[in-house]
């Protein structure tokens, strides 16, 4: 009987069923042995990205481009040059914007522009080479200027661009002429700026320029890159498991922007969002020692001093904005929230958040005069993180604070607790204290606000937790009305964490707090294999992510493009640090 059962086909169907199964199961997600290594390094799209580098593949078209070689060779060119060859730029230029204002009765300016063209005629008129001059000044320490024979090709070059300047000038005048003429002369100097030079720039201009320029210079960045693999010799490095996660975010504008409820909106803001992002994934690549490690925080912090300076002049001019006070609660003790270069004290205080604890983690890690010019830098941010009487911020940087010091040191932790706080409480100004202690005061006309945007918001979520309604204020619009518990209107949900999931759906939320959890992960984890002075900067990146996930919780901080750009590049620069300075351990161990 069993020998006929065993044979029979319905059993013999179950035993290999159960074989299926058993083996499926084997190499299954949740029952499947561990097997070692990262899974997204070896999964398929990593496997097929790293046959060819993305690098590799438009690396190989530009250099077979005689148009894109010839521009990368003209800076070398152009400084073996003799220096008089820059009147090939000028003479055209000023000498038809000065018959142009002349015609137009503007006898001032033609005589000003003549005599400039003069005073040209008279200093370039020597036997040197503009990259011998500009050896001899600071930017020759910080330019490749390579020597050797001019080719004729360039003098053309600059007198075309002169007679191009002045064309433009006859019509449009002076300033749209000097700059129709200078930006096609220099913009060849783009192929020649090292990739981290062009890192430097983003950093240093961000704090202080509009978004519009940060979007330019992120897309510079990654071209730099590839003109660098395709003529600089830089090397690359193969697409990895991080690689691959911060993919995942331009993925999921794309999917959230075709499901929009409001398309054509959306499509503008993934386009701000995909041009600011664009340089995230080459920092890891660009940013491969010490040096370029250094020269991209200092240059953070440049930027940073010149916004500081600004918001110190800001608060001392007298000048006064109650725009985003509530005049009826605060209208005796706080009369202006500085923002400096923001445009609003929230933003400006989020930015503040993002670059303090950074300052602070390279100044312990420098020493000698950079130290203390860094922590005078670090003060003044201090001084204009008070003065935007941000709340949400202020309990950002609190728990910053005792993040960077847990891990720096419980001893001075306990001191600063002690000794710190009650002085603090005696020496804090009136508008502070009443700021702070407004924390959760319903009569305040933004914390109502607020309130009642989250609970519209959450209401949301029992509807569109899983879609999401797509990116944008119009998206968001489009349904929060139906949802809204008063007539108020807003343009988001004024909260980060909420935004992601009305944005993406809960997907969005949960790759939110992956990534930060993995950030906080590595930070960590570095930490305790580093000796005492790179633990200092480690201990700036791990603390920063800190104070802005508090921050996030009250506010969109990803509203602003700018916040938005130098959230993404925080954590990338986090990444890169950890493998710089691992690497010197393993070459020092």
């Amino acid at each position: 009987m069993t020998d006929f059962l065993g044979g029979s086909a319905v059993i013999r169907f179950f035993r290999r069923s159960a074989e299926k199964i058993k083996a499926t199961a084997a190499h299954s997600l949740f029952w499947g042995r561990r097997l070692p290594g990262n899974a997204m390094e070896t999964s398929g799209l990593a496997e097929a990205m790293n046959r060819r580098h993305p690098a590799e593949a438009a690396v190989r078209g530009l250099s077979r481009s005689g148009i894109i070689g010839w521009l990368y060779d003209y800076w070398g060119n152009l400084c073996a040059a003799p220096l008089s060859g820059s009147l090939g730029l000028l003479a055209p230029l000023l000498g038809i914007l000065a018959v142009r204002m002349a015609v137009g009765g503007r006898w001032a300016v033609a005589g000003g522009l003549l005599m400039a063209l003069g005073l040209c005629v008279i200093l370039f008129t020597r036997r040197g080479t503009l990259g011998g001059w500009i050896r001899g000044s600071l930017l020759g320490r910080l330019l490749p200027l390579p020597a050797g024979a001019a080719k004729g090709s360039v003098l053309i070059y600059l007198g075309l661009c002169g007679l191009l300047g002045g064309c433009v000038g006859w019509y449009a005048g002076v300033t749209y002429g000097c700059l129709a003429a200078i930006v096609p002369a220099l913009l060849p100097l783009a192929f020649r700026l090292p990739p981290i030079g062009a890192v430097c720039l983003l950093l240093a201009l961000l704090p202080v320029c509009g978004t519009g320029i940060c979007w330019v210079l992120s897309c510079y960045v990654a071209v730099s890159y590839f003109l660098a693999r395709a003529f600089g010799g830089h090397p690359g490095r193969r697409i990895d498991g991080l690689d691959l996660l911060l993919l995942v975010f331009p993925v999921l504008c794309v999917i959230s922007t075709l499901f929009s409820f409001h398309r054509a909106d959306s499509l503008k803001v993934i386009a701000m969002w995909l041009g600011l992002f664009l340089c995230v994934p080459f920092l890891r690549r660009i940013i491969t020692d010490r040096k370029k490690l250094y020269a991209a925080l200092v240059s953070l912090t440049a930027g940073a001093a010149v916004s500081g300076g600004y918001g110190l002049f800001q608060y001392l001019s007298g000048m006064t904005d109650t725009t985003w006070t509530d005049t009826a609660l605060f209208e005796d003790s706080i009369q202006l929230r500085v923002y400096s270069t923001f445009a609003n004290p929230n933003v400006y205080g989020e930015f503040l958040l993002l670059t303090i604890p950074l300052i602070a983690g390279l100044a312990l890690h420098l020493k000698g005069w950079k130290r203390w010019l860094l922590l005078a830098v670090d003060g003044v941010l201090m001084v204009n993180m008070i003065l935007t009487y941000s709340r949400g911020c202020y309990v950002g940087i609190a728990l910053t604070a005792v993040v960077f010091l847990w891990n720096f040191s419980k001893k001075w932790m306990a001191g600063i607790a002690a000794v710190g706080i009650p002085l603090a409480i005696l020496l804090m100004p009136e508008s502070v204290t009443s700021r702070i202690l407004s924390i959760g005061n319903l009569s305040d006309t933004s914390t109502n606000y607020r309130l009642m945007i989250y609970v519209g918001t959450l209401l949301m979520f029992t509807r569109y937790w899983f879609s999401g309604v797509g990116i944008g204020e119009r998206a968001f619009n489009a349904i929060y009305p139906y949802f809204a518990l008063t007539s108020v209107t807003t343009v988001h949900s004024h909260s980060l964490f909420f935004q992601s999931v009305v944005s993406f759906g809960i997907v969005g939320l949960i790759y939110l707090v992956a990534l930060w959890v993995l950030y906080q992960t590595r930070m960590k984890r570095c930490q305790l294999k580093l000796p005492r002075q790179d633990r200092m900067l480690m201990i700036g990146f791990g603390a920063v992510m800190w104070g802005m996930l508090v921050q996030s919780i009250f506010d969109y901080t990803w509203y602003n493009y700018r916040v938005f750009q130098l959230f993404w590049i925080v954590i990338v620069l986090g990444f890169a640090a950890v493998e710089v300075l691992q690497e010197r351990r393993v070459q020092n161990g």
